[in-house]
């Protein structure tokens, strides 16, 4: 009897030994991986949301760390050490700046979770923007002296024609037409941004800002970039002179 009572009790010790080592935390992040704004057309606020992260897990779970990818995005979580079943709230913001289209940000929640002891929360939105321009127009080739010309597309979004009142131009950029040019609803155009190159050689960047109409007043004013890298005009072809060429004989 002394022996089953001790083999019992071994029994026993060993189950909450067992116990002990395989508890651990896990995470889940209610609702997926995935934050998804959906369709977004104001874009005068920065982005809010929050998801809820629970401890699905037997032991407490941790989280030392929640990282976002870049400066844009911002987050607040609710608090750091979540016993089993409980759950706490990550709220965060994400800065649209001149961002256009389809856009993707991450924050990374580091914890004590097995197996994902590194989580990754990607938030996503198509930004729709009721005017719209291509946010950089590239020169390649620029040199110096050349007149080169880069096409910057404008799409009006709205329910109604924008007018382009005024164009403005640094670093010698100008725009090849000239306002007032009325964009039509949901039409798309292209407008010529030109410029020389400077007389030295090097990175070259500049902007068009452009005046509208547009009823809406973050979109009175729009900004088109541009870049490319300037260099030195290529050196004339030679050609050669009539004395020059070879002529033919006869044997």
């Amino acid at each position: 009897m002394k022996t089953f009572t001790k083999t019992l009790a071994a029994t026993a010790v060993a189950l909450m030994m067992a116990a002990t080592v395989y508890a651990q935390p896990k995470i889940e992040i209610k609702g997926g991986d995935t934050f998804d704004w959906g369709n977004v057309s104001d874009v005068s606020k920065p982005l809010a949301g929050q998801v809820e992260i629970k401890n699905v897990g037997d032991k407490d779970l941790i989280i030392s760390q929640a990282k976002p990818a870049c400066g844009c995005t911002s987050e607040a979580l609710e608090r750091s050490n979540i016993k089993p079943g409980e759950s706490t709230t990550l709220k965060f913001t994400v800065n649209v700046g001149t961002s256009s289209g389809q856009l993707m940000k991450s924050i990374t929640i580091s914890s004590n979770a097995a197996p994902d002891s590194v989580k990754v929360l990607f938030l996503k939105a198509n930004i729709i923007r009721l005017l719209q321009a291509d946010q950089f127009v590239s020169f390649y080739p620029l040199y110096a002296g050349k007149e080169s010309t880069g096409m910057a597309k404008i799409k009006n979004n709205s329910a109604a024609p924008v007018k382009l009142l005024e164009f403005t131009g640094n670093n010698g950029l100008t725009v090849g037409k000239k306002a007032p040019i009325t964009v039509p609803a949901n039409t798309e155009i292209e407008i010529p941004v030109k410029v020389v190159g400077p007389a030295q050689p090097g990175p070259f960047y500049g902007q068009v800002l452009i005046k509208t109409d547009h009823p809406d007043q973050q979109y009175k004013l729009i900004e088109i970039r541009a870049y490319g890298e300037n260099k030195p005009a290529p050196a004339p072809t030679q050609q050669a002179s009539p004395a020059m060429l070879p002529t033919g004989g006869t044997k």
